[in-house]
């Protein structure tokens, strides 16, 4: 099996996977649930937003802004708190902030041109 990679680099891995979008931490839990439904992965990267749209971030200014990323799992855990249970209209409104756990060692960037082996 480990020879069925050998000849495939990181960039073949992504061809045909889409854009990653970027969902910030100022957006609604109910917002998050649409995303995570709508995702082709199991979670969502959540971001800390740009300070400025038209500067060219480098590795170092996206690994700054990366929050973690948030699951299904992370949403039910939360809902189910007494505090959400009792007001659900304002656990809805909550900020993705207050549930996802920082964690920006998750984020890993690569060159397409990186080998697997």
């Amino acid at each position: 099996m480990a020879s069925v990679f050998l000849y495939h680099v990181v960039g073949d891995l992504t061809v045909g996977k889409p854009e990653l979008v970027e969902f910030t931490e100022t957006q609604t839990v109910e917002a998050a649930i649409k995303a995570i439904g709508e995702s082709t992965e199991c979670g969502i990267p959540v971001w800390k937003t740009r300070s400025q749209k038209s500067l060219v971030e480098n590795s170092e200014m996206r690994r700054k802004r990366f929050v973690g990323i948030l699951n299904s799992l992370d949403i039910v855990a939360f809902l189910a708190r007494e505090e959400c249970l009792a007001d659900q209209e304002k656990a809805m409104k909550t900020p993705v902030s207050e549930v996802v756990v920082p964690d920006n060692s998750l984020l890993k960037e690569l060159d397409p041109a990186t080998r697997e082996l």
